[in-house]
């Protein structure tokens, strides 16, 4: 259930980060506490500088600890923005270590558009991407809140490069009023304001700044994380790890003995504060929304196998599968031997791509034996070489080997049902001809249960995943889930 802590990650790249280039004198270095649901599990320090010809340069190096089981995960987060006096935008650099794992970013623009490289270890893309006029890096749109004021209901927009969608998003503040909070010993005026990013529909964040638009605090309520000023000496003072399994699972009303075997099911979800699910939940072949509660929905979830007579050969020729075939750096279909252990899954199946699919599930199952919390968001090849992974690792591995046979491959984040709770999952979908079904190799089973609920989904485009981030931190310390009946064996139980 790796997908949590990739959440957790990505929570921290909503806000601004960057690492401060050593023996520099900066213009302006602040530093913050961060908190997830109270615990205080790790500290941001954000600077800014000017260079001899006028470039500013703005960045952030955020650490934190995780605790996942009995396995401790150190996140650390850097980002840096270059832009010209006049708010140019001239280059962005984002490095993430995840334990020993390094993921780069890059986006250095030249003119209308911009170099984009995202790099997983030795492995790397490098796309060319429009860039529209108006596009804000940190120290103009600090420009841009103090000339707009600080009247209560002012609203605008701006263009900012939202790293983790790897696109040009539009973002829109509103003025919410004048706070006075009690920060670093002081009374301090500050302005409150919701900020809005269409790539991240869903999950408004809160600001507190200054009159010279510095933060002073931030809030990202649907996840209860916030970063609140302090000193230096506090916030590098000892953390305390914040424990992902315990916090993020969902109690539901009965314990289910073997969830595998439920082949169909009507479940209630509602979210914490009032507000709809709908707009969060992915409807498929499996799911549907099949009516409303006086708290949410009801959903009917089922266990679906492609018809035999629908099912295609591979390798599949399609175009608009290009996205969901293509390999990149967290899936390397190129290198041989992921092709290889793939082929031998082949062997027998006479190409039918259901067949081979289900292989690969078991092959992944059995193969990747040591059942670690510990590994963050490893590589195909990284998890082929260690055998070692969560569910996370499980399906990124068997939607390369699928991928590497020309078979087009998603991955899924959700809940699935364990000992009495709803936890945060991921497994693989296989597009067989007729549509896309689901395979979870975190249990081999063939096919998956009515207790997997989809919140998001993933082509990998370029090695990113964050649209399965984004279905999770939607309903992220929110979700209640409700069985309201199952059916088992063809016989249905109301509990």
């Amino acid at each position: 259930m790796n997908e949590r802590l990739r959440a957790l990650l990505m929570l921290v790249l909503v806000f601004a980060c960057a690492t401060h280039a050593a023996g520099a004198e900066p213009d302006i270095e602040l530093w913050y506490d961060v908190t997830l649901d109270g615990v205080s599990m790790g500290y941001s320090r954000e600077w800014v500088e000017t260079d001899e010809a006028g470039d500013i340069t703005t960045g952030v190096y955020t650490r934190m600890l995780v605790m996942r089981n009995t396995d401790l995960i150190k996140l650390e987060v850097s980002e840096r923005w270059t832009e010209t006096p006049d708010g140019r935008p001239l280059e962005y650099h984002m490095t993430t270590h995840t334990s020993e794992r390094e993921t780069k970013v890059d986006f250095v623009l030249q003119g209308e558009t911009a170099r984009l490289r995202r790099a997983i270890g030795d492995d790397a893309t490098i796309a060319d991407v429009p860039v529209p006029v108006g596009l804000l890096f940190p120290a103009a749109v600090k420009r841009l809140l103090v000339e707009r004021g600080s009247a209560t209901g002012t609203s605008y927009s701006y263009l900012g490069f939202d790293a983790e969608t790897e696109a040009v998003a539009t973002y829109t503040v509103t003025v919410d009023g004048e706070e006075t909070l009690e920060l670093l010993g002081q009374s301090v005026e500050l302005t409150r304001y919701t900020v809005n990013c269409d790539a991240r529909a869903g999950l408004p964040v809160h600001e507190w700044r200054d009159a010279d638009g510095l933060l002073w605090k931030y809030e990202l309520p649907s996840a209860g994380m916030t970063l609140t000023r302090t000193t230096k000496e506090l916030a590098q003072a000892e953390k305390e790890a914040f424990d992902l399994l315990t916090a993020t699972a969902v109690p539901t009303n009965i314990t289910l003995r073997a969830p595998f075997r439920v082949d169909d099911a009507l479940l209630e979800l509602w979210l914490d504060d009032g507000s709809a699910i709908d707009e969060f939940l992915v409807e498929d072949a499996r799911q549907t929304i099949e009516g409303h509660t006086d708290r949410g929905v009801l959903l009917r979830v089922t266990r679906t196998k492609p018809d035999p007579a629908g099912i295609v050969r591979f390798p599949i020729r399609s175009t608009p599968m290009k996205d969901y075939m293509d390999g990149n750096p967290l899936m390397q279909t190129w290198y041989p031997r992921i092709l290889g252990v793939a082929s031998r899954q082949a062997w027998g199946t006479d190409q039918n791509t259901w067949k081979v699919s289900k292989n690969i599930e078991k092959w992944v199952f059995d193969e990747v034996e040591k059942k670690g919390f510990g590994t963050g968001f490893a590589s195909a090849t990284e998890i082929l070489d260690s055998r070692e992974g969560d569910c996370s690792e499980h399906a990124v591995l068997m939607a390369a080997m699928i991928r590497s046979l020309s078979i087009p491959s998603k991955l899924v984040s959700g809940v699935t049902h364990y000992q009495g709770e709803f936890l945060y999952h991921m497994w693989v979908e296989v597009w067989t001809g007729d549509g896309w079904y689901a395979l979870d190799p975190t249990i081999g089973d063939g096919s998956v249960d009515a207790m997997h609920i989809k919140f998001g989904e993933s082509s990998a485009k370029r090695g990113n995943v964050s649209d399965l981030a984004l279905g999770i931190l939607r309903v992220l310390g929110r979700l209640n889930v409700r069985i309201v009946e199952y059916t088992e064996g063809g016989q249905t139980v109301r509990p």
